[in-house]
């Protein structure tokens, strides 16, 4: 998570259950603190030395998945997001690897619903630099709601799931029961999220702390780390009281300061209305599709607070069902993991009976034989699972657009072939085009991808939004218009794999587009940084 991580796992009576950190929590706090060349620490001591050690702590890294190379400079080196995440994902399996006395290896791991190629190729990255072999990744309102189904003996139904995380902001309506998960549409925003509503307290704070005390408002960085932290915890005390005292220090100056649930609420205002408009919008969508939300489940940590059931009820009339929002996610992910338990399974015995695996070898044997058992056993205890693959369990649906520059009358568009809230059956789509060359005797096609939130047909290019480029090489002696057949197919990973063929010679390009400008590691890169990380203790 952006502020928080949680790990979860089936256990042996079938129940999805979340392992404490070391430090007996259940949930981490996703910040990263550099303490020397050889060790780095993890968690709330980070969280804290964060105050006092402001240039070697790293936090909200998720915000910069896919997006940036740089998340901190520690010891005259860059650390990328996926180096620093990659920590993070290592104190949660160590830890649990601890206290479940079982190594913690395979793993699912969840991101927004909204994030795109690139954010989740570097997710997976993070995942891999950690030492871990990441089965999947899937999207966290459908981990929710597979743990809400699985919690509940239900008929079908449409809910919404708000999900308000501390630094990102999904909203998802789905169809669930009769022993499946389909995926309407989502939307989302990756910037909005507690974090926010912290930086609204934080201001108001530091204003009155001002009117107070006649400070001229410059507070040093270890003032403001003092400040987020506690404007977080008034925050989190607001959502059970009406006011609360803050007692803030800076320049030798002391003043205590209260703020009433009141103020907070007139503060975040625009905050939460922003999310009400993600919200109308994904509404609106479903309802196109002849969907009506039945239900709304209330995920992530920040919902707790009481505008945002008093909003959602004021405007749709239904009184939201909050299932631990602390514990959702993981715990519909460690469900995921079960089902893909058991699709190894079935791989392994695929390959013996091809020969690409020797029953005989008694590492293949072992490795059979623990799955079969933990698989069998767990998912016998699960309703509406028994027997079923994840595929047919969960249907989702593109998170992003995927386009193809074209020339259209003269002019390069972006064209769509692969649009946003699209149904992918079986974990996939594929869609094909044809189009042209644009030179007699053109010797080769570039294809350059580009992925957005753009819905219609075509749209004027704008760089920012590419994904990727390939070339396709063309015998160099056909006429202008000659046909070349394009194919965009995406995977429940988000990773798209595009085809350019040339229907004269059939000569064929394929490539697959996992990262943007911004996120350029490369499997050496990757090999690199887990080497380099296999050095440094997780604390």
């Amino acid at each position: 998570g952006t502020t928080y991580s949680c790990i979860a796992y089936v256990d042996e009576t079938g129940r999805a259950t979340v392992v404490n950190n070391q430090e007996g929590t259940n949930t981490t706090p996703s910040v990263v603190n550099f303490a020397s060349p050889s060790q780095v620490v993890v968690g709330q001591v980070a969280k804290e030395n964060a105050v006092i050690d402001p240039q070697n702590t790293a936090a909200l890294v998720k915000t910069l998945m896919g997006q940036s190379n740089f998340a901190i400079n520690y010891g005259g080196e860059d650390k990328s997001p996926e180096e620093v995440s990659a920590y993070i994902l290592r104190k949660l399996a160590e830890d649990a690897s601890k206290l479940i006395d079982s190594e913690v290896k395979d793993v699912v791991i969840t991101c927004p619903a909204y994030f795109g190629t690139a954010e989740r190729t570097s997710t997976k990255n993070a995942g891999e630099i950690a030492g871990l072999n990441v089965i999947e990744i899937i999207s966290e309102p459908t981990a929710a709601a597979l743990y809400y189904g699985c919690a509940k003996e239900q008929g079908e139904k449409t809910i919404l799931v708000y999900d308000l995380g501390g630094g990102t902001f999904d909203v998802t309506v789905m169809r669930i029961g009769a022993g499946k998960i389909e995926v309407i549409c989502s939307d989302g925003n990756h910037q909005l999220g507690g974090k926010n509503w912290d930086d609204a307290v934080m201001q108001y704070l530091a204003s009155e702390f001002c009117s107070e005390t006649g400070f001229d408002g410059d507070f040093d960085e270890y003032a403001q780390q003092d400040l987020r932290l506690k404007a977080e915890k008034a925050k989190q005390q607001l959502s059970s009281r009406e006011e609360v005292p803050v007692m803030l220090d800076a320049a030798g100056l002391r003043e205590r300061i209260s703020i009433s649930r009141t103020t907070f609420d007139e503060i975040t205002q625009t905050l939460l209305n922003e999310s009400i408009e993600k919200t109308d919008a994904a509404i609106a969508i479903a309802e196109s599709k002849g969907y009506k939300v039945d239900e709304i489940l209330l995920v992530g940590g920040s919902t707790r607070m009481p505008q945002v059931t008093k909003a959602l009820v004021e405007k749709y009339g239904i009184e939201p069902k909050i299932l631990e929002p602390d514990e959702a996610v993981a715990k519909g992910a460690a469900i995921y993991a079960l089902g893909a338990y058991e699709l190894k399974v079935e791989e392994w015995k695929e390959k013996v009976k091809s020969g690409e695996a020797d029953m005989t070898d008694e590492v293949v044997k072992e490795e059979v034989e623990k799955y079969q058992e933990e698989a069998t056993v767990n998912t016998i205890a699960i309703p509406g699972l028994r027997g079923k693959k994840m595929s047919e369990v969960v249907t989702v649906a593109t998170t992003k657009s995927y386009a193809l520059k074209v020339l259209v009358e003269g002019t390069e568009k972006c064209c769509n072939m692969i649009i946003k809230n699209v149904k992918m059956e079986n974990g996939s789509l594929s869609v094909t085009k044809q189009f042209g060359t644009v030179d007699d005797n053109q010797e080769t096609a570039e294809l350059v991808v580009y992925e957005s939130d753009f819905n219609s047909e075509y749209y004027d290019v704008d760089e920012d939004f590419t994904l990727g480029n390939c070339s396709l090489e063309l015998s160099g002696n056909l006429l202008a218009g000659a046909p070349i057949q394009v194919t965009f197919t995406l995977n429940n990973e988000g990773i798209l794999e595009v085809t350019g063929r040339d229907m004269t010679t059939n000569k064929e390009i394929c490539a697959t587009m996992q990262a943007t400008a911004g996120t350029t590691m490369s499997k050496e890169d990757i090999a690199a940084a887990k080497a380099k990380s296999k050095n440094i203790a997780v604390e």
